[in-house]
């Protein structure tokens, strides 16, 4: 009875050895970079790497823009604070009419202001524009619902 017992133990031992070797042999070829996961591995660090360098860029580009979008809010409320004034000194009658005040005082304009008023706000006109140039509208027309290609 002894001597089944101890052959048991020898089969279980050698079947534990062989399972431990094919586990083995799988973890290997699962952390070898020439293989199928591997490689993906390595693909997705990359692409981790690309989108991390192209938030950043969107967050310099976003603050870039808050700034340019500040100076024009500041534009446009000195602009209205000037027309206020001109309507105040309007409506005050042609007869005692002070003169207009010096508004450079009250709305001072922002240095990095374009010269040509005309270029000022055009949301749609540069509304993809990089660096000056402009590209053609794409204008696409639904399929009605029941239509097949």
């Amino acid at each position: 009875m002894g001597l089944l017992i101890d052959l048991v133990i020898a089969v279980a031992a050698l079947l534990a050895a062989a399972y431990c070797m094919v586990l083995s042999r799988r973890l290997r070829a699962l952390t070898r970079l020439d293989g199928d996961v591997g490689k993906a591995i390595a693909v997705l660090s990359q692409q981790v790497d690309a989108l991390t360098r192209a938030l950043h860029q969107a967050e310099k580009t976003n603050a870039q823009a808050s700034s340019a979008l500040d100076a024009q809010i500041d534009r446009a409320d000195a602009t209205a604070r000037r027309l206020e004034l001109m309507m105040a000194a309007q409506q005050g009658g042609a007869k005692n009419t002070p003169p207009m005040p010096d508004v450079s005082a009250v709305a001072p304009r922002v240095h990095d202001a374009p010269a040509d008023p005309s270029s000022d706000f055009a949301p749609f006109g540069r509304a993809g524009a990089r660096n000056g140039e402009t590209r053609p509208r794409v204008l696409r027309q639904r399929e009605p619902l029941g239509a097949t290609r």
